[in-house]
């Protein structure tokens, strides 16, 4: 009979051993790949590049386990605030016309500008002058989609903005697209990917404007969440101990 009783609180004690184990929170966080150095997906299937080691990392240092939902861009923040997701990493600018609240920032590049231009080496554009009467693409819901609405007339411009960044650099190739305006990191990547690209920096008082107001990448949740002070907490330990520099190195400048 005691041997049987101590089998049995043995078991139970095993229980809830493993009970207490996979009790950790799971958070949910969206992406949209297609965007290197920040968010790709491997021959294999998986999520990798900048933003998801980020939010691995980020996941880690708040304790919860982090699964994640890869999506069109224009549908993140409409996701975040009908609760789809905790929160969302994917180079997203701290917009403030945004609908959602932003971390701190947890990368600001080398260059202050998030509006380059990716164009045919041989296309004949070659700086901001030789925009005019071009047709030109971006990535919807991207803060590089509201500068081309406030300059597209002013260049004349014929604008084809798509969800997926890689069909539109695509289309440039093929010369179906003049250019497109995508971050600069993204820009690189896409030329040492496809030696007939170049890229510049668009020149453009707008462009001066954004930089005021908007700098570097932030983490996006939904208004009011509960999780904004300490996603931030989380950050500011993240680069306090080194680890933002590590994955820095890793994805912009190995």
């Amino acid at each position: 009979m005691k041997k049987t009783l101590l089998a049995v609180l043995t078991l139970v004690f095993i229980l809830s051993g493993c009970v207490q184990q996979n009790n950790t929170e799971t958070i949910t966080i969206l992406t949209s790949s297609g965007y290197p150095p920040y968010e790709m997906v491997d021959e294999d299937g998986n999520l990798i590049g900048f933003d998801i080691d980020f939010g691995n990392a980020l996941g880690a240092q708040l304790g919860v386990e982090v699964k994640w939902e890869d999506m069109d861009f224009d549908g993140i923040i409409g996701s975040l605030n009908s609760s789809r997701g905790t929160m969302a990493i994917a180079a997203m600018s701290p917009d403030p016309e945004r609908d959602v609240d932003f971390s701190v920032p947890y990368y600001i590049g080398a260059e202050e500008s998030p509006f380059f231009i990716l164009t045919l080496a041989s296309g004949g554009v070659v700086d901001s002058n030789d925009l005019v009467g071009k047709k030109v693409g971006t990535q919807i819901g991207t803060i590089q989609e509201s500068l081309l609405n406030k300059i597209e007339a002013e260049f004349g411009l014929v604008t084809d903005p798509k969800q997926n960044v890689s069909q539109l650099v695509q289309e440039v190739i093929t010369g179906r697209l003049d250019f497109v305006i995508i971050e600069g990191p993204t820009a690189r990547e896409y030329v040492l990917e496809f030696p007939d690209l170049t890229t510049f920096e668009l020149s453009h008082p707008e462009v001066t404007k954004y930089i005021e107001e908007v700098a570097g990448v932030s983490v996006a949740l939904p208004r009011g969440s509960e999780w904004t002070e300490k996603v931030n907490e989380a950050i500011e330990a993240l680069i306090a101990d080194g680890t933002m520099d590590a994955l820095i190195k890793k994805w912009f400048t190995e």
